[in-house]
């Protein structure tokens, strides 16, 4: 009798020993799974978050592209401003001189002692 307790109580460790392993076994199945499922959620709120970044790393080079496309712009309009303007003087100058002209021979052909009207 001894020994059929000694056989039960060796079955009955093993037993027991093998719950324990199988449920040790479970519970780090279990928190693997739990750990695994918050590598998701975080690789989630990741790739949530370099989206964002990425979208507006997009808008900042848009604007950027809008400066550079209005500085370009702005220089052409400088430019064609200054020729413009550089063009009128010319004009100016010439109307000017032809006005010098336009008195010279009228006072020319003015008889001497016909002083010039007024108007």
């Amino acid at each position: 009798m001894i020994l059929v307790t000694a056989i039960a109580a060796l079955v009955l460790t093993g037993v027991l020993t093998l719950v324990v392993y199988k449920t040790r076994n479970q519970q780090r199945h279990g928190k693997g799974e739990t750990v695994r499922d918050q590598a998701e959620e975080d690789a989630l709120r990741l790739r949530r978050q370099e989206a964002l970044a990425d979208e507006f790393d997009a808008r900042a080079h848009a604007a950027q592209v809008e400066i550079d496309i209005k500085t370009v712009r702005a220089c052409s309009l400088q430019q064609q401003a200054t020729v413009h303007r550089s063009e009128a003087i010319t004009s100016r100058d010439q109307l000017n001189e032809l006005r010098e002209q336009a008195d010279k021979l009228t006072a020319a052909a003015r008889p001497p002692g016909n002083p010039r009207l007024a108007g």
